[in-house]
């Protein structure tokens, strides 16, 4: 998949965002949190809690009932092994806890990379990669936006507990200065819920690519998705 090298010269990992915000336990009371790079002895816990939550709450996924699909979680968690090993993914803890409050599982995306989805077992898969490549290709983002590599993602999940708290805005916000630290103009990225659809419109992505999902499904597209909109998202960083 991915062929970007993290540089050795940036310090890993570290923190690239902290903000207060509420705490699922008290109604008035903030607290300290922090988006960092994910530690490579958490990989498997980021990975857990992407097969506990994310398989089951993204619109496309549950749609595909990948999360009761053993191959294709099988083969979704090797996605995102892959991915980790970028040393890109960014995870949110709250201060005083290791628990992961939620995730974004960042990748630095280049001319050279390509994805074979015939090379999955599950359809299940295939679906949802081909889709989010599609969307993707559709962009042409390498010559729209005259770059040679733009920061982009596979999956964006907040536990639970902190739903509602607007710590999603803060995950995509962290963005900002991990674009800086490594060069990158662009960060781009498939949203297929409105629940990460308006958090990333809160920081300053806009509409690339929009389509519905029912005309997705006419093209051929196995997503009986109960939203509308697919949006391919991009976010400009100076």
């Amino acid at each position: 998949m991915a062929t970007w090298k993290r540089p050795d010269h940036i310090p890993f990992p570290q923190i690239w965002h902290t903000f207060q915000a509420g705490d699922p336990t008290s109604d008035n009371r903030l607290i300290n949190y922090r988006v960092q790079d994910l530690p490579p002895e958490r990989v498997d816990d980021a990975i857990q809690h992407m097969c506990t939550h994310f398989l089951r709450d993204e619109p496309i996924c549950r749609s595909l009932g990948l999360i009761n699909d053993p191959v294709g979680v099988r083969e979704i968690a090797t996605i995102w092994r892959q991915v980790a090993n970028q040393q890109c993914v960014v995870v949110c803890f709250r201060e005083g806890s290791d628990e992961i409050v939620g995730l974004n599982m960042l990748t630095v995306v280049t001319r050279d990379d390509g994805t074979d989805c015939s090379k999955f077992e599950s359809p299940a898969v295939r679906d949802f990669v081909s889709a989010t490549l599609y969307m993707t290709e559709q962009g042409k983002l390498f010559d729209t936006h005259q770059v040679d590599c733009f920061l982009s993602a596979w999956g964006l999940s907040v536990h639970p507990i902190y739903r509602g708290l607007g710590i999603a805005t803060e995950i995509l916000r962290a963005r900002i200065s991990f674009c800086r630290a490594f060069g990158l103009t662009l960060s781009a990225t498939v949203f297929s819920h409105p629940g990460s659809q308006v958090p990333a419109a809160k920081v300053g992505f806009q509409d690339e690519v929009v389509k519905r999902f029912i005309d997705l499904v006419k093209m051929g597209y196995n997503l009986p998705v109960p939203v509308e909109f697919n949006k391919l998202m991009t976010l400009k960083v100076k």
